[in-house]
Parts: structure tokens; sequence; C-alpha cells
């Protein structure tokens, strides 16, 4: 049986599409994004799949999805793509979806960096990355035996000699008036 445009519900796609401010329905499937990224060796569904998977509104599927959480917003695709579908940004909305959703994240450690790196922005208006750190590897830990891990260890000691050379603060810098501009944007 061939499927025809009834047996899809493109509700998912459309909402996707309108919440987003991607049109995924300018996807054709040429696959220059697939062929142009450097991280499909750890998604487990290629970019334009996912397109496609949203487009013709396997939502769940789409949610389960490891891709959104991988994909480093190098924005290598969009500069293949001959209709300019803003894949990362599609990506960055899928992983807010999928939070919001209440699906427990396909990648707990960067659903944790994700989260940690958001509440950085809202708070001080500004990545601190003493702080962004500090939360990050507190909230990454899997059990208490964590906190001697060798990870962790290695991150503090890189981190009190990032702050040694000056290149990070222990104090974070806050302006409030950028602090209001960007609250705002949330």
């Amino acid at each position: 049986m061939n499927p025809t445009s009834e047996s899809f519900n493109t509700s998912f796609g459309k909402s996707t599409a309108s919440r987003s401010g991607v049109d995924i329905f300018a996807c054709y499937q040429c696959e220059k994004c697939t062929n142009g990224c450097p991280l499909t060796f750890a998604m487990d569904v290629m970019p334009h799949a996912l397109i496609r998977m949203a487009q013709v509104g396997m939502a769940d599927e789409v949610r389960a999805s490891r891709t959104p959480w991988v994909c480093a917003s190098c924005e290598t695709c969009v500069t293949r793509c001959p209709n300019l579908v803003d894949v990362p940004r599609l990506m960055d909305f899928l992983k807010q979806d999928a939070a919001e959703s209440g699906a427990a994240p396909v990648e707990p450690d960067v659903a944790a960096f994700h989260a940690t790196f958001m509440d950085n922005i809202r708070l001080f208006g500004r990545v601190q990355e003493t702080v962004l750190m500090g939360i990050y590897q507190l909230k990454s830990l899997h059990g208490p035996g964590d906190l001697a891990s060798p990870n962790v260890i290695e991150n503090v000691k890189l981190g009190l000699k990032m702050v040694g050379k000056g290149r990070m603060s222990l104090i974070p810098r806050i302006s409030g008036k950028l602090r209001d501009r960007v609250r705002k944007l949330f």
C-alpha cells in the first residue's frame, strides 16, 4: 500500500514550523544537511530524516531521538541547504519541545548542560563560565562516587588554572541592564 497524504498527520510539523520559526516544509530531502554534518556518526537519525519525521507527524519518535541533543549548531547544514532551512534553530527548538513535553532526555548530560547554560544566561545576562561549569558538574553527577571521578578532579584543576591565569573569574560579573534585556527575551 502506498502512503497517501491522508495517512499523515501534519499537525506536529505545522506546529513545529510555527513555534520554531523554521519552515521545515521547505525541505525536499536533498540530504545536503546530512552529508555536510560533522556529527552524523553520533546521531541515531540523520538531520534530513528527522525533518521528514517532523513533517509527517512522528512527534514521539522525534522527541525520542538523540540527534537534536548531539547537534553542535555549527551551521554547516544551513550553508549547504538550497532552501536555507535553519536546522540548528530547529534542533534547539526540538530540545526545548522534548523538555516541555516531559520526555526524559535521551542524552542526560547534554540536557543538564543545556538547562544549566540557559539558566546561566537568564541569571547573569551572559555566560558566567565559573558558575556554569560548577553547576553543570554537580548536575551531571550520576552518584555520590562521581565527585571523586578523574573527570571532575581534572575539570576542577583546569578551572583553577584558568582562574589563576585570569581566563575566568570566580566572581560573576552582572550587568543589570544587560540582564534585564536578556530576561525580556525569555
